[in-house]
């Protein structure tokens, strides 16, 4: 539990014997490295069904001039 300075009036020695918080980065670090790995996944996944898609036409197309032929 953290003080709010504000709600402590100034003459009183209450704040002096509070521990201090530190956050701890080992959360937020996993979180940040979830989040990046989340986004090259999806990135790289959409580039691949971009190309397949692109793939996919352009086999197509070539089909219907060869079978013209």
């Amino acid at each position: 539990m953290t003080i709010e300075p504000e709600v402590i009036p100034t003459n009183s020695s209450e704040g002096e014997t509070a521990k201090v918080v530190y956050p701890s980065w080992l959360p937020v670090a996993m979180l940040i490295i979830a989040f990046s790995c989340l986004v090259f996944f999806l990135k790289t996944i959409f580039t691949l069904m971009l190309m397949v898609i692109g793939l996919i036409f352009v086999w197509k197309q070539i089909q219907k001039l060869l079978s013209l032929e």
